[in-house]
């Protein structure tokens, strides 16, 4: 059957077998009529905590804090909902008797790159970018001497390091988009606010893992880690009189898509109420898998190459490829153990050296040296993450931090598990994916007559049609 598939950034026409199974996504939710209406009414009409005027009253210094341009990693309808959300919460903290000298912006852009006040504006909106004091719109250094402070250890022994603006601040207003169950919750504080020392307790290699897929929050124990962070972070803010308060966000699943809910209040109330929306859209159950072989479009551009001058690299590609599409499964994964993955996409060997200035040692001397992510963190992670010229890259050239491509790797690796041929097919050159430990074919017809002769020519197969956007298969029967 000819079937159009995602292949980078564009669509290629393939002939796939006539039994292969297609994956649709859900109905898209009703879209909220007016979004700035409905930010209000989250902010009158919070959860678990009082309305966001009568917390603001009496506060010194608050700092608004929003996710950086790595999310939602799709176009959406009309003004983000950051831009929305920020006006409305301005106006509450004005309406407290909160100056704006008390008021600090922050992007919480944890170790991805900085972003730049023009790109900051199209997150915030031109008004704020363009009249907030440069000292008070600011974008997070995890690098910056003292500007992250460690406040102790969770029961587990990971380290909760924390951003002084939010420990120093009154009130701490976070502004989020939840475009997959990854995001949003405690995440946005424990991870965007924080630096490596903390980070790497949840994005290092961890060669016991489970395998549960992190788009499952009901099995997988990454959240399980930030929600236990988060609560130390939240005691310490509460011991010295301070407070949080989550605005959070969920778009549907059209290209470009409409926000369809809004929540704000306490993050442990208002979180399980966005999963819920976030998993309503997203989720699709796949009964009748898993299946021998899954081909997976992989579009450009993915969430780290978001920007005005970023573009994707082939780690970036597979990431999102193995970490976004094969990763986003609940349950089980689409492909039974010892199947195969075919990805649809050109992989041409080029690099952003502006944004990703680690990305390219990465593939060549590091994976020269090893393929295992475990190893290939012992062996190369604290050199790339102390190295002089990578730190000041992340700090001063708008570069990702020098570690970032370790963290893709690793999730990569995670995803990989299990899957017995792993192949890349509509590429540029063959050469490429075998960098990778990957196979490479130039059309996918040759990848699914080449997995068909290993696995049988009445082998399963699955296509997920997403159109790019955020789908989730729940696998299985439960």
């Amino acid at each position: 059957m000819k079937r159009e598939v995602i292949c980078g950034p564009g669509r290629i026409e393939v002939d796939l077998p006539p039994h292969t199974h297609e994956i649709h996504p859900n109905e898209p939710l009703p879209a909220l009529a007016d979004a700035r209406a409905a930010v209000r009414r989250a902010l009158d009409n919070p959860l678990g905590c009082p309305p966001l005027r009568e917390l603001a009253r009496g506060c010194e210094r608050v700092t608004v804090a929003f996710d950086d341009g790595a999310v939602p990693g799709f176009p959406v309808v009309g003004p983000d909902l950051r831009e929305q959300a920020l006006a409305v919460v301005l106006e509450d903290l004005s309406s407290a008797g909160v100056p704006i000298s008390a008021v600090t912006l922050l992007c919480a852009n944890a170790l991805h790159r900085k972003w730049t006040q023009a790109e900051l504006a199209e997150l915030i909106g031109q008004g704020p970018a363009r009249l907030w004091p440069l000292q008070r719109l600011l974008c997070h250094d995890a690098e910056e001497p003292g500007a992250v402070v460690g406040i102790g250890e969770t029961a587990r022994g990971h380290e909760v390091r924390i951003s002084r603006h939010v420990l120093e601040s009154d009130l701490t207003i976070y502004l989020n988009i939840t475009a997959t169950p990854f995001n949003g919750g405690w995440k946005s504080y424990v991870v965007g606010l924080s630096d490596l020392r903390s980070i790497r307790h949840h994005h290092r290699p961890f060669p016991g893992a489970g395998g549960h897929s992190v788009m499952d929050p009901h099995r997988s124990a990454f959240p399980k880690l930030l929600g236990e962070m988060g609560r130390i972070l939240e005691a310490r803010l509460r011991a010295d009189g301070r407070r949080l308060f989550s605005v959070e966000g969920v778009y549907d699943n059209q290209r470009p898509a409409h926000l369809v809910a809004v929540q704000a209040g306490a993050v442990e109330e208002v979180h399980p109420v966005t999963l819920s929306v976030v998993e309503k859209q997203q989720v699709v159950d796949v009964p009748d898998g898993p299946f021998d072989c899954a081909i997976l479009g992989v579009p450009d551009p993915d969430p780290y190459s978001q920007g005005r001058r970023a573009h994707s690299n082939p780690l970036l590609a597979l990431n999102l490829a193995l970490s976004y599409g094969f990763g986003a499964f609940q349950r089980r994964p689409a492909v039974r153990s010892g199947g195969a993955l075919i990805i649809v996409h050109p992989m041409p060997w080029r690099f952003d050296d502006l944004h990703h200035p680690s990305y390219r040692e990465f593939c060549t001397r590091v994976l020269d040296v090893t393929h295992d992510a475990g190893e290939a963190w012992d062996l190369f992670a604290d050199d790339f993450a102390n190295r002089p010229d990578y730190i000041h890259r992340y700090r001063h050239g708008f570069g990702f931090h020098g570690v970032h491509p370790f963290f893709m790797w690793t999730q990569s690796s995670m995803a990989r598990r299990g899957i017995g041929r792993l192949i890349v097919a509509g590429v540029d050159d063959p050469e490429v994916p075998q960098r990778f430990g990957l196979e490479g074919f130039r059309t996918v017809e040759a990848a699914v007559a080449s997995v068909q002769a290993d696995l049988g020519r009445d082998c399963s197969m699955v296509l997920p049609c997403s159109g790019g956007m955020p789908m989730i298969a729940r696998v299985g029967k439960a």
